[in-house]
């Protein structure tokens, strides 16, 4: 990390980079997602992906639910193996993640998500809230997060198309959000969008605000979220479960970071 992105990094809570994914391996997990959205959810869950379908008011994840309209879902992807293996250790990205938690750390999380058309991802945490799964802090001059994630887009994504969104500087707020649950308006001066390239990838601090703009095309937006923590954080349920033989194929950092190293430095 240069000395502009941890500042960047301390100042907004994000960081935006470009071509985290090779091409040729956004197409390989494209195809792949083309094919279990082929599957009805029974054979899908047969695989292992059982989706979760948001479909929920009270959760924020959609304005209604309308049956005639393609159902936005989030699923544990790594199951089906393959290239989406090759995120566990992602070279652009990983070394960031090492310097943000700066403790032995683990994934603790890894999902793809959909956002169809008039759905968007209401704007949600702060520095305020005091959750213990997601603070950010800074000791000693090294950051000692203790959660970042990973956004992955997976298809090109504009403002229009239901982009991420942020509220800056939030993750070190000391007052609560006036625009916690809010819709993300990409013209209010607090609120930056983060249109992505496929291939693209926005690192943020659990701790900063964050959400989706509404996705206004006919086109459904596809991102991949991972999220690390560190090694003493338990996964969340599922996300971390892996496709048959993964433990024979993973390098030494893939088994570690998905099995979790000692919480404690070895002397």
């Amino acid at each position: 990390m240069t000395p502009e992105e941890r500042y960047l990094f301390d100042l907004q809570g994000f960081l935006f980079i470009p071509d985290a994914i090779p091409q040729d391996l956004v197409q390989q997990m494209n195809d792949d997602i083309d094919k279990l959205e082929s599957l009805n959810d029974a054979a899908a869950a047969k695989l292992g992906f059982d989706r979760k379908y948001h479909d929920d008011k009270k959760s924020g994840w959609v304005e209604e639910c309308d049956p005639s309209r393609p159902r936005d879902y989030d699923c544990n992807v790594l199951r089906r193996g393959g290239p989406f293996e090759a995120l566990i250790d992602c070279t652009r990205t990983l070394p960031y993640i090492d310097e943000m938690i700066t403790e032995p750390l683990r994934l603790d999380g890894y999902m793809f998500m959909t956002r169809n058309q008039g759905r968007h991802t209401n704007l949600h945490h702060g520095y305020a809230e005091l959750l213990s799964y997601s603070e950010f802090a800074i000791d000693e001059g090294e950051f000692k997060c203790v959660s970042v994630k990973v956004a992955y887009a997976l298809r090109d994504v504009s403002i229009e198309e239901g982009s991420f969104a942020v509220i800056p500087g939030s993750h070190k707020s000391n007052f609560d959000n006036p625009f916690g649950g809010a819709i993300p308006d990409e013209n209010h001066p607090l609120i930056e969008a983060c249109p992505c390239k496929a291939g693209d990838a926005v690192i943020f601090s659990e701790d900063l605000t964050h959400g989706a703009t509404i996705n206004q095309s006919k086109k459904a937006r596809r991102t991949l979220f991972i999220s690390y923590a560190p090694a003493f954080q338990t996964p969340w349920g599922t996300l971390v479960n892996t496709a048959d033989g993964f433990e024979e194929r993973a390098t030494p950092r893939q088994l570690e970071l998905i099995k979790g190293p000692s919480p404690f430095a070895i002397a």
